[in-house]
């Protein structure tokens, strides 16, 4: 009963609702009391404990709903005016005119009295407030629920419930879904945030869209699945039924905006109805294509430092820093050389490759998968099916490892020169799918390199940064690549301060597992989703203040979304339940994370002077800073002050402590007043007296 429900995915990207008709078909308006009741609560038991009053009440629920619905619930959102392209709509709007709807449906009787319907205006608020795939606890509101009073005196929480659900996982959606089109867009930071736009805007927006796609010849009908009505209506019964199921099992394709509300188009499997032959298969075919495409570029978390040494012992020469992007890289790639490159490479490992079985096994794979590729890629909009045809479609299931094979191959073929290692010269060479990354001592290479890359059809210029000067390209002291910035003068290594804009909490995923409260918040405050590598802390290019940054940034990022949890699925009385936690996950492990790394890439030369009490205060220093200003957390600021204290031998009075703790608790050294009193990280701590620039804590109203 207290099972988590994740009403969104009932109005989510639903495009083909119609009608009112399509969720509740007509003929249930003329079902008797009894019978009405048995469709609400599926359950003869439950209808024998319903009094008179309730029954009554029921039936005036589906009058009331037969005489709404007859416009399909548009008569309470007129009173906003559209304007012309795509636009969007305000929650609050949309909250107002849904609950007058439901208002409308569910006679005041059915409450019956005031608080009981303030908490189902509060349930409907969270769901058309919530966020992609949330789950919301029904136990949480209805808990306080009255059943003291008439109707519900002697009546089981399972009936309430059951009738809840039916108007918020039926009714809600319908009014919402008829008028809106609510969905995900990559306009800002905050991706699990929802979006609702007028349908007829969304509509025209997509119908343009399509219409620009088949103009530009990227897909086309598909014409046995795209018969007209009146062919479908003259097939025989049993073909129109498997018409109908071949159009099913084909993927839908969605629009996903992005900035400036271009849009993305993204084909959208259903991976649940794989089975397990079906996923070998798949998993089979994309290991031959990593066999083909060759030996995988080294990370840049270890060629880095590499790159760093060499600097230092040529004296620090002028780097010179490359990166760029490729728009539209699946699109973009000419399917016909694809296949050529393919052949190719098989070719070439069939000559080198002396096992005569594993050769026979690799060959029938290739075959297979050579078949697979050959056959018309299609995709639903709607009810039409389309054949792809101008490039690979983002979301196929082979379209990445395809897209590698492809342009590992144009790498080779147009880079050789900068792909070359060269011991006498600085030069380091990375590309993550379509991201580039080239740094040379040499500025003859790099306008070289830039030369060569325009052989790529879509490189992005308007995304490409360089740090010297250039007529056309953009200038920049920090090259941002694959989720690091990089100061390209000393050659130190930050986080990317885009990771931490916008609301915290549209970056967790509030699944099912939000019914274990304790569970998920450890699951989601440690490293999910937080940088901890030995690229970020690493003593051999960036310094110890910029250590120090990290890993006050670190905490400050898993205090908010700490604080962020709490403030959304816990009780104020229960958050102090939390906070050991709080000190296990974060508090401990991530403390010892953010050490192997310091450890790991450490130079033996260089020495990192710490007490396990400063990583400890920085941890609740974070915490104390999302407390102050996240919504409902204030409470838990006198615990953390006790924390603090007990910690803080940076400036704080004096105790015996331990400097290193074991892994199983005991004590290794003990600590030194000189190094926790050390004056110059006094300094450095000093200076994070607040949250780090583009922190943002939640905030109910902006949510």
């Amino acid at each position: 009963m207290n099972t988590p429900i994740c009403f969104s995915k009932y109005f989510v990207d639903k495009y083909n609702l119609r009608s009112f008709d399509n969720v509740l078909k007509s003929k249930v308006f003329s079902y008797d009391d009894s019978t009405f009741c048995l469709y609400l609560l599926k359950s003869e038991t439950s209808i024998s404990s319903l009094t008179k009053e309730l029954i009554q009440i029921f039936s005036l629920m589906k009058s009331n709903l037969k005489s709404k619905c007859k416009e399909d619930f548009t008569q309470y959102f007129n009173q906003l005016t559209q304007k012309v392209g795509l636009e969007e709509v305000d929650k609050e709007f949309i909250f107002k005119c849904s609950y007058q709807a439901l208002c409308d449906i569910v006679p005041f009787n059915f409450f019956g009295n005031y608080e009981n319907k303030k908490l189902f205006r509060c349930m409907v608020h969270d769901i058309i407030f919530s966020m992609k795939m949330q789950h919301l606890l029904p136990e949480k509101y209805l808990k306080t629920w009255d059943f003291d009073i008439l109707p519900w005196r002697n009546i089981s929480y399972t009936i309430l419930h059951k009738i809840l659900l039916w108007l918020l996982t039926a009714i809600l959606p319908s009014i919402i879904c008829l008028t809106f089109y609510v969905t995900t867009c990559k306009l800002d930071s905050d991706e699990n945030k929802l979006i609702y736009f007028w349908k007829s805007q969304w509509q025209s927006f997509c119908d343009k869209k399509i219409s620009k796609m088949l103009f530009s010849n990227v897909m086309e009908k598909f014409e046995p699945y795209c018969l007209g009505k009146k062919i479908k209506r003259n097939l025989p019964i049993a073909k129109r039924l498997d018409l109908k199921k071949l159009i099913k099992e084909v993927p839908k394709l969605h629009l996903v905006l992005k900035p400036n509300y271009d849009c993305r188009p993204i084909v959208k499997y259903r991976n649940d109805e794989l089975n397990k032959r079906q996923k070998y298969r798949i998993k089979e075919k994309l290991q031959l294509l990593k066999l083909l495409t060759g030996n995988q570029q080294h990370k840049i978390e270890t060629a880095y430092p590499k790159l760093h040494s060499k600097w230092l012992e040529l004296n620090k020469p002028k780097l010179y820093f490359i990166k760029t992007d490729l728009s539209d890289a699946f699109g973009s790639i000419n399917t016909d050389k694809m296949m050529k490159i393919l052949h190719e490479n098989y070719l070439n490992y069939h000559k080198t490759e002396s096992n005569m079985v594993l050769k026979k096994r690799v060959s029938e794979q290739f075959r297979n998968l050579v078949a697979e590729l050959r056959k018309p890629l299609l995709v639903r909009f709607g009810s039409t099916i389309f054949r792809w045809k101008e490039g690979l479609v983002q979301g196929y299931k082979y379209s990445p490892a395809l897209s590698e094979l492809y342009y590992s191959y144009m790498d080779k073929k147009y880079l050789t020169e900068h792909l070359k290692v060269d011991n006498r010269k600085i030069k380091m060479f990375f590309r993550v799918v379509d991201d580039y990354l080239y740094i040379t001592d040499c500025f003859d290479d790099a306008i070289a390199f830039l030369s060569k890359i325009s052989n790529y059809r879509n490189v992005n210029y308007s995304k490409t940064a360089v740090n010297f000067q250039h007529p056309s390209i953009r200038y920049s002291e920090d090259i941002t690549f694959i989720g690091y910035s990089y100061n390209t003068v000393t050659l130190e290594v930050s986080r990317v301060n885009s990771i931490f804009y916008g609301q915290i909490c549209y970056k967790i995923n509030f699944t099912s597992a939000v019914e274990n409260i304790s569970k998920f918040i450890e699951n989601r405050i440690g490293q999910s989703g937080i940088q901890i590598s030995s690229h970020l802390f690493n003593l051999q290019y960036n310094s110890e203040e910029l250590i120090w940054k990290h890993v006050f940034t670190t905490f400050c990022f898993s205090g908010n979304k700490f604080c962020t949890i709490l403030a959304i699925a816990c009780c104020e009385k229960d958050m102090k339940n939390y906070l050991p936690l709080y000190k296990k996950r974060v508090t401990v492990r991530i403390t010892n994370a953010i050490l192997a790394n310091l450890m790991m890439a450490k130079p033996k030369l260089i020495e990192f002077v710490y007490c396990i009490n400063h990583f400890r205060y920085l941890s609740w220093l974070a915490l104390y800073y999302n407390a102050q200003k996240t919504w409902k957390c204030s409470n838990l600021i006198p615990l953390i002050k006790i924390e603090l204290a007990k910690s803080n031998c940076l400036f704080g009075k004096w105790r015996e402590h331990a400097r290193f703790i074991s892994s199983n608790g005991d004590v290794q050294n003990h600590a030194i007043k000189e190094i926790c009193r050390r004056s110059d990280l006094r300094a450095i701590v000093k200076k994070m007296d607040r949250l780090p620039y583009g922190f943002e804590v939640y905030n109910k109203k902006k949510f």
